[in-house]
C-alpha cells in the first residue's frame, strides 16, 4: 500500500504564499532533538543553520504583526534612548539659520517701532524709505556693545571648546580677540568684563552642585545633575544676552543714522499736533532750524525724522540752506576713548559737537548769508 503523502506544515510566523514559494526553508522539526523543535526561535531558523543566543531567546512577535529583521532592530536599538524613550530630533543648521533670520528680522522690525515713538504709521513710512539701512544701520550703532561681545565671547568659547580647536586656529582667534578688545571703547569694554566675571561665578556655583548630585540616588537630583550639565559652560551667552537685550531695549528709541542741524531757506512743517496735548486736533509747527534724521535722499528729495516730534518730513532739496552733523545726546550713545587710545595715554574728543549748540550757531546765520565765525 502506498505511503500517504506528507503535506508540509506551515510555520504560524509564516503566510502561506510565502511557504509556497520557498518550501525548502520552511520550517521543520529537526530530528534527534526535540528540544530545538519546540523553542520558537529554532522554529524560524532554516535546516542546518546554528542559532544565536538571541533568537533563542527571542519572543515571537504579536499577532498580526511582521516581525523585525536584525538590521531593524538594531536601528531601532540606536534610536531609543538609555531608558528605552526614543531621542529628541535636533535642530539642524539649516533650521538654526532661519530661526536666526527670523529673529534678526523681528529686532529690526522692533527697533524701527521703538524709533518711530510706536506709531505704527511713522514706522510703516520708515520702513518704505530705508529698508536696507535699517539693517546695516542699527548693527553700526551698537558697535559699542558688539565689539566688546565678540572679543570676550571669542576668548571664553575658545577657553571652554579648547580640546576640538585645532592648534592652527589659535593664532586667528587671539588675533580676533585682541583686535576686536583694542578697538572697543574702554567703558564698555569694563561693562563687558564684569559680565563675564559674573559668568565665572555662576559657573562655580553649577559645577559645585554638580559634584554634589553626582553620585546621588535620587532620581530627581541625578536629572538635575544631567540639566545642569548641558548648561556648563553657556552661562556667558545667557547673561550677555540679557545684558545686550537690555541695552536694546533701553535705546529702543535711537535712530540708526548720525543726527544733522537743519537750517532751510523758508519753513517745514514739524509736528501736525501737540504731543502733550491728549486730543487729537489738528495743530501745524512749522519750523525753519531743527535737529532731525535723514531717513533717505534723492537728487530732488530728503526724508527727515524730526528728532523730538518724531514726525516724518519731505523736504525739497533746493529748500535746504545748511546741514551740519552733530550728536544728539537725548538719544544716541555717548563716545568713549577705545582701549587702544588710552592705552597710549590720549584724551577722547568727539568730532560731533551737540546738536543743541549747533542750533545756537545756525541762529546766526540768515538762510542764503555765508557761515558766521564761531567766538
Amino acid at each position: 500500500m502506498a505511503n500517504p503523502r506528507k503535506r508540509s506544515r506551515i510555520h504560524p510566523y509564516r503566510s502561506s504564499a510565502e511557504s509556497r514559494r520557498n518550501p525548502v526553508s520552511a520550517p521543520r522539526k529537526a530530528h534527534g532533538d526535540p528540544a530545538a523543535a519546540d523553542t520558537p526561535g529554532a522554529a524560524a531558523a532554516a535546516p542546518g543553520e546554528q542559532l544565536t543566543a538571541e533568537q533563542l531567546t527571542a519572543e515571537p512577535p504579536a499577532a498580526g504583526l511582521p516581525a523585525q529583521t536584525g538590521r531593524d532592530a538594531t536601528a531601532s536599538a540606536a534610536e531609543a534612548g538609555p531608558t528605552g524613550d526614543r531621542a529628541e530630533p535636533k535642530i539642524t543648521t539649516r533650521e538654526l539659520l532661519a530661526i536666526g533670520s527670523a529673529l534678526l528680522l523681528l529686532l529690526f522690525l522692533i527697533k524701527i517701532y521703538g524709533v518711530g515713538r510706536y506709531s505704527l504709521t511713522t514706522t510703516t513710512a520708515l520702513l518704505a524709505a530705508t529698508p536696507v539701512q535699517v539693517a546695516l544701520g542699527t548693527v553700526t550703532i551698537y558697535a559699542y556693545y558688539v565689539l566688546p561681545a565678540i572679543a570676550l565671547g571669542t576668548l571664553w568659547f575658545a577657553i571652554r571648546f579648547r580640546a576640538r580647536l585645532q592648534p592652527a586656529l589659535w593664532p586667528l582667534i587671539l588675533i580676533v580677540a585682541t583686535v576686536t578688545a583694542l578697538a572697543s571703547p574702554y567703558k564698555y569694554l569694563l561693562n563687558g568684563l564684569t559680565v563675564v566675571a559674573v559668568a565665572l561665578c555662576v559657573e562655580l556655583v553649577v559645577l559645585r552642585l554638580r559634584r554634589r548630585w553626582a553620585d546621588s540616588p535620587d532620581e530627581r537630583l541625578s536629572r538635575r545633575h544631567r540639566t545642569l550639565g548641558s548648561w556648563q559652560g553657556l552661562s556667558v551667552v545667557y547673561l550677555g544676552a540679557a545684558a545686550l537685550a537690555f541695552q536694546f531695549m533701553h535705546s529702543l528709541d535711537a535712530p540708526w543714522v548720525s543726527a544733522q542741524a537743519f537750517l532751510l531757506n523758508g519753513s517745514a512743517v514739524t509736528a501736525t499736533q501737540n504731543l502733550q496735548d491728549g486730543v487729537n486736533r489738528l495743530e501745524v509747527r512749522p519750523a525753519s532750524r531743527f535737529v532731525g534724521y535723514p531717513i533717505a535722499e534723492t537728487e530732488e528729495w530728503l526724508t527727515v525724522l524730526h528728532a523730538d516730534t518724531r514726525y516724518v518730513m519731505r523736504i525739497p532739496q533746493s529748500a535746504v540752506d545748511t546741514r551740519l552733523t552733530c550728536h544728539n545726546e537725548n538719544d544716541q550713545l555717548a563716545g568713549d576713548q577705545p582701549l587702544l587710545e588710552a592705552l597710549k595715554g590720549n584724551t577722547y574728543s568727539s568730532p560731533n559737537l551737540d546738536c543743541r549748540e549747533v542750533l545756537r550757531y545756525l541762529e546766526r546765520k540768515s538762510p542764503g548769508g555765508p557761515l558766521p565765525t564761531w567766538n
